[in-house]
């Protein structure tokens, strides 16, 4: 497989940007629900809320390449090919799980600086894109958290979507974006 895509499969680097990107997603949704174990103001709570904030970054900069990516590499096409309705759904939960991927870390980003708590990223500190704002901070704060439940939405339709084309429509939809071993075993 190369790293471009290809004529009925996604390459190497679509591949790699799109399940590393989820496993992040993920790992981020885990660890934001996992600071509620911890007391308010205890050290493993902020702990854990610097990992959410740190797989967040990870996201925004792997979402910037993967759209970058996207933007040169077309995706191969759907084989047999969707209806127009189809096609036209598949493309606007796409562009709202970019634009959702690209604005969470974002707002995550701007409600730290605004509520007063300059984030660093791997060590390094953060430019301050704004000052401090506690009322500003909290509607962010607000929108951040409404945009990260939109996006457990998406995940969700995005999965059931893959299953819902491959046992139910049985197009490619879904062996076009796993690794070409397991895409071998469940193909038909």
């Amino acid at each position: 497989m190369g790293l471009r895509n290809e004529a009925r499969r996604y390459g190497s680097a679509a591949l790699w940007l799109h399940w590393t990107i989820a496993l992040l997603v993920i790992a981020a949704l885990v660890f934001i629900e996992l600071h509620g174990l911890y007391p308010k103001g205890s050290e493993a709570r902020e702990a854990v809320k610097q990992i959410h904030f740190q797989l967040g970054m990870l996201v925004l900069l792997l979402m910037l390449a993967r759209l970058a990516w996207r933007l040169g590499n077309p995706p191969p096409p759907i084989t047999p090919a969707p209806r127009p309705w189809e096609a036209f759904l598949a493309r606007l939960v796409h562009v709202f799980f970019y634009a959702a991927l690209l604005a969470l870390p974002l707002l995550g980003l701007a409600s730290l600086q605004a509520s007063g708590k300059p984030p660093s990223f791997l060590g390094l500190p953060l430019p301050a894109l704004m000052a401090e704002d506690k009322a500003l901070g909290k509607s962010l704060k607000g929108a951040h958290e409404l945009i990260g439940n939109i996006v457990i939405w998406l995940i969700v339709l995005h999965v059931v979507a893959g299953f819902w084309h491959h046992l139910v429509r049985r197009d490619d939809t879904l062996l076009r974006m796993l690794p070409a071993w397991l895409a071998r075993r469940l193909g038909r």
